[in-house]
């Protein structure tokens, strides 16, 4: 039986770029060597990681006072490293608490420097994006989880102010075309919308970037080090780097972002349009939040959910249970996920009694 994955990553991925992959996996280009095991100086692996910047930086249209990094991990580190290259230990950067992210990025800078949360959507079970909030002139930056994954909300539109925003863009990141004027730093891991776990990747303002913090912080940890070395200051995850190799050519070929956001919007308003209709079932989040990339959706009750589990179970959905603290289900929609898993999906929950 063919399985249709649902889940919040890693994630689905084309099946042309599977077996791509795993060509490359066993012998890459006819070389004799696999892509991982190749050196991440080599000839052969710089070109990759060079027609994969290339490819991001055509895709966001950037021009030079961008940098595209690529950084070993997940972008959980970055929460961290953003506020170490970005500001000192008493200065402010500010936060909306809109779920599970935002409260990881808060905790992870509150280490680092001074934080100030403008407004919080806990009290009503994070089920929108708080808009009413004045920032303070002393603020540096303005941090947001422009998806947020296991709350199910999403910016639409990004805030309008006067400092750059940092936005961890993990679960939408080459999903739509943005306003790159307004970010200072944007980070995403690979695992959901273009690759496989193991490797982050970073665009830079590059008029953001302070140099005042050269030498306080670890070399390890500084942009500007990896910026001089073309992500290259130490072995890189070659594998998963080519893997979002494939997914940008594949992004490109089917059409760019405009396409890719074409193709998102396509697939929720299926899904949305027949949990609304659906008398089992409700959605968590305010329509005008909703994330077109995690759908989150609960049963009207606990025996609803029970059954409707088992029977996606049994024909072929994997991935759709919801985060534990939050429960119900979560349908992900990543760039990999094809439209017909989407109306399959409908489909079933069509005929679920």
């Amino acid at each position: 039986m063919k399985q249709h994955n649902f889940s919040p990553g890693p994630a689905a991925l084309p099946e042309s770029v599977l077996q791509e992959a795993a060509q490359g996996l066993l012998n890459y280009n006819q070389t004799g060597l696999s892509v991982a095991e190749i050196s991440h100086r080599s000839p052969i692996f710089l070109a990759i990681i060079e027609e994969a910047t290339a490819l991001v930086k055509e895709l966001y249209q950037l021009d030079d006072r961008f940098e595209v990094l690529w950084m070993p991990g997940g972008a959980s580190g970055q929460l961290a490293i953003a506020p170490m290259n970005l500001v000192s230990k008493d200065e402010r950067v500010a936060f909306v608490d809109t779920g599970f992210w935002a409260q990881r990025a808060i905790d992870a800078a509150a280490e680092i420097c001074q934080i100030h949360v403008l407004a919080s959507s806990s009290k009503s079970t994070y089920d929108h994006i708080p808009k009413d909030w004045t920032l303070p002139n002393d603020i540096k930056y303005l941090h947001v989880v422009s998806n947020e994954t296991i709350d199910g909300t999403q910016y639409h539109t990004y805030p309008d102010v006067a400092v750059p925003l940092v936005a961890d863009m993990t679960s939408d990141f080459l999903t739509r075309p943005l306003p790159m004027e307004k970010f200072g730093v944007i980070f995403a891991s690979a695992q959901k919308n273009f690759g496989i776990a193991g490797v982050t990747c970073v665009i830079l303002n590059k008029d953001r970037i302070s140099e005042k913090m050269m030498g306080e912080i670890p070399t390890i940890y500084n942009y500007q080090t990896h910026i001089r070395e073309q992500s290259l200051y130490h072995t890189i995850p070659t594998f998963p780097v080519y893997v979002s190799l494939l997914m940008l050519r594949w992004i490109k070929a089917q059409g760019g972002l405009i396409a890719m956001q074409a193709q998102s919007s396509a697939k929720s308003s299926l899904l949305y349009a027949e949990i609304d209709r659906h008398p089992l079932f409700t959605g968590n989040v305010h329509v005008e939040d909703r994330s077109v990339m995690n759908a989150c959706f609960r049963g009207i009750n606990a025996e609803v959910e029970e059954a409707f589990l088992a029977y996606l179970t049994q024909h072929g959905i994997v991935g759709i249970k919801g985060f534990p603290t939050v429960g119900g289900f979560r349908a992900s929609m990543y760039n990999g996920l094809a439209l017909e898993s989407v109306q399959y999906l409908v489909d079933l929950m069509h005929s679920f009694k």
